[in-house]
């Protein structure tokens, strides 16, 4: 069985050849949002996060063109959580946090690393705690545990950097578990009228070892945070 590290060196590639580059429309709308029209040439002067492979969690660092632009979404394209339902087996890396488990799919990961403090926002909401300029590009830091209404457990110590819709986030986690193959029969889809708190911003539900495990969709977490 392959290490995550060497499924997102086989499989993880993100687009754009380029180093660095203007902002995205997904990047431009949050900097407007929470920084104001000036908020670009504030980004210039913040510190540059270059994680290290020690500062990296083992088996997820950064793939190759990590500091190039997301990847702008195509109307064409269907969207992810529809290819999810027609693979007949999704890789999702879980994580904790608090006393809770989550996952997110494999696919939408570029790394996870070592928790850190961002600059704070005074416009941006409760849940994201700040932002950081990792690898060049604006990185809003999303605390799962205000997002989820999770309380209690262990301190928060990594950060999960997603990147879908044109936008990298990164989401402050308590620990990262494990990786699951899940065949689709053990996957309940549109959980929204089943579920109780944040349940827009889940993607499906996924029953192991008589536990419910809930799938986070990044697409509709990053349009949660432009949003808001």
């Amino acid at each position: 069985m392959k290490t995550p590290e060497e499924y997102f060196q086989e499989n993880v590639r993100l687009p754009g050849e380029e180093k660095g580059g203007d902002l995205s429309s997904a990047e431009r709308a949050f900097v407007e949002k929470y920084m104001g029209m000036g908020g670009a040439s504030e980004l210039e002067g913040m510190p540059r996060l270059d994680p290290r492979r020690e500062d990296s969690l083992p088996g997820f660092a950064a793939v190759a063109g990590a500091d190039a632009p997301p990847e702008e979404p195509s109307p064409d394209e269907p969207s992810l959580e529809e290819q999810l339902k027609n693979e007949s087996e999704l890789q999702l890396v879980s994580f904790v946090v608090g006393e809770q488990e989550f996952a997110v799919p494999i696919m939408t990961i570029q790394e996870v690393i070592r928790a850190v403090a961002p600059t704070r926002l005074p416009r941006a909401p409760e849940f994201v705690e700040g932002i950081v300029n990792l690898r060049g590009r604006v990185t809003p830091l999303v605390s799962m545990r205000s997002l989820m209404g999770v309380h209690g457990g262990d301190e928060d110590k990594f950060i999960i950097v997603c990147r879908r819709s044109g936008m990298q986030v990164g989401l402050i986690v308590t620990s990262v578990k494990t990786m699951y193959r899940a065949t689709q029969d053990i996957i309940e889809w549109g959980i929204e009228s089943s579920v109780g708190i944040s349940a827009q911003l889940l993607a499906g539900l996924m029953k192991k070892d008589g536990r419910l495990i809930n799938i986070i969709s990044v697409d509709r977490l990053v349009t949660h945070v432009l949003a808001k």
